[in-house]
């Protein structure tokens, strides 16, 4: 069964939709995130790209880093907005980064999670500053029941492990639906 194009429209819609319906629900952090917390710098800047309910974003604002929480769903950074009001190094902002990335050299610490565009790879690996870390973890694998039908937003096998070639791997792990791993620049 092919799978149709959605047009901007609709995606917007989707994604609002999405999180308009779990708006006060706060995501956990990734457990790879959490796991590596002790290699996080103690000050400086992070983002959570396509951060969704800002689980991460609330995790690495919570470890002192100024973090800024980005996302294509206007629902879902209202709702991080309220969490900014009592957490000040927490910054969201509707972006859609597919067509606004972060540029060169601006964060200390990038998190990904559960979103896949891989022209962004590259950008990715950019934006971090010298010594950075990186930490991107989103579904692989064949469809199973969870994550994203479409097999253009799922990893094949092995391939977030050679997706930062220049950068050091520092951690990685993958199951039949997920994989994830920590780079450092």
């Amino acid at each position: 069964m092919a799978v149709m194009p959605e047009d901007e429209a609709q995606r917007q819609q989707r994604w609002n939709t999405c999180y308009a319906d779990r708006a006060a629900q706060v995501a956990a952090p990734l457990p790879l995130l959490k796991a590596q917390a002790g290699m996080l710098p103690t000050t400086g800047s992070a983002l959570d790209l396509a951060c969704g309910r800002g689980g991460n974003a609330l995790f690495l604002a919570s470890q002192g880093l100024e973090t800024w929480a980005w996302d294509y769903a206007e629902a879902a950074i209202l709702a991080l907005q309220q969490q900014a009001v009592i957490q000040p190094r927490l910054h969201p902002e509707y972006r859609d980064v597919l067509t606004q990335p972060p540029p060169a050299a601006s964060f200390d610490v990038i998190v990904v999670a559960h979103f896949l565009h891989r022209p962004l790879f590259p950008i990715l690996a950019r934006a971090l500053k010298p010594e950075g870390l990186l930490f991107y973890e989103t579904w692989a694998g064949a469809y199973a029941g969870r994550g994203p039908q479409n097999p253009d937003f799922r990893l094949l096998p092995g391939e977030l492990e050679k997706a930062f070639a220049g950068l050091q791997l520092l951690a990685y792990q993958e199951d039949e639906d997920r994989a994830g791993g920590a780079w450092k620049a």
